[in-house]
């Protein structure tokens, strides 16, 4: 018959095992399942995009009371909801290479707690700042004449200004709605679009 005390350590050794296990899976689970695996290592890079008005990224998470008002009044579907993983989860981002913000700003006036502040214009939307490539842009490396991102900006001639062959520049005004980068006709298998928004807002 086996010593009593050596049965307990050993259960009490499996029941340690079990949890180990447990919160091994556990943690296996958040990282596939949260966002940062929702996003991929793609957005990782380019930051956390938030909608017009957003508050500073700690305010903001202690405002938001993920209602889902600010997606629910968003007509072009650009603000997405985070899924759960991490205390991000239920709050909004934008992600422009499927859906840009077409800066309606509507978000902001929709939102019950002032997450998203009201904007008085387009130009208070800091959401971003657009990135060319300039060695996928056709207009930058002589491959074609393009000018896409400059027609369908919403602050022409302010936020994206036209070199020669419609080669973009973007300057300091450009508020990151993303239009730019869904409208770019380049698709890069790896890198993606020529132009992307990118933002200081990191994933936590």
């Amino acid at each position: 018959m086996p010593d009593p005390l050596t049965r307990r350590r050993f259960l009490l050794h499996a029941a340690g095992a079990g949890a180990a296990f447990a919160g091994a899976l556990a943690a296996l689970h958040a990282a596939w399942n949260g966002p940062l695996a929702y996003v991929g290592p793609d957005a990782r890079r380019r930051g956390l995009i938030r909608p017009p008005g957003a508050r500073a990224e700690e305010e903001l998470l202690s405002r938001c009371i993920r209602c889902q008002r600010c997606a629910e009044v968003c007509e072009t579907g650009a603000i997405r909801l985070l899924p759960s993983g991490s205390r991000l989860a239920g709050t909004p981002h934008l992600t422009p290479e499927t859906s840009a913000c077409d800066l309606c700003l509507r978000c902001g006036p929709a939102c019950p707690t002032g997450a998203l502040e009201p904007l008085a214009s387009m130009a208070q939307a800091r959401m971003g700042l657009a990135v060319v490539d300039k060695r996928l842009c056709v207009s930058h490396n002589g491959t074609g004449v393009c000018g896409a991102c400059f027609t369908i900006c919403p602050l022409k001639g302010k936020a994206i200004r036209q070199g020669t062959r419609n080669a973009p520049e973007v300057t300091g005004e450009c508020v990151g709605c993303g239009l730019c980068e869904e409208a770019c006709i380049v698709t890069d298998p790896k890198a993606g679009r020529a132009i992307r928004v990118r933002s200081e807002r990191a994933w936590a």
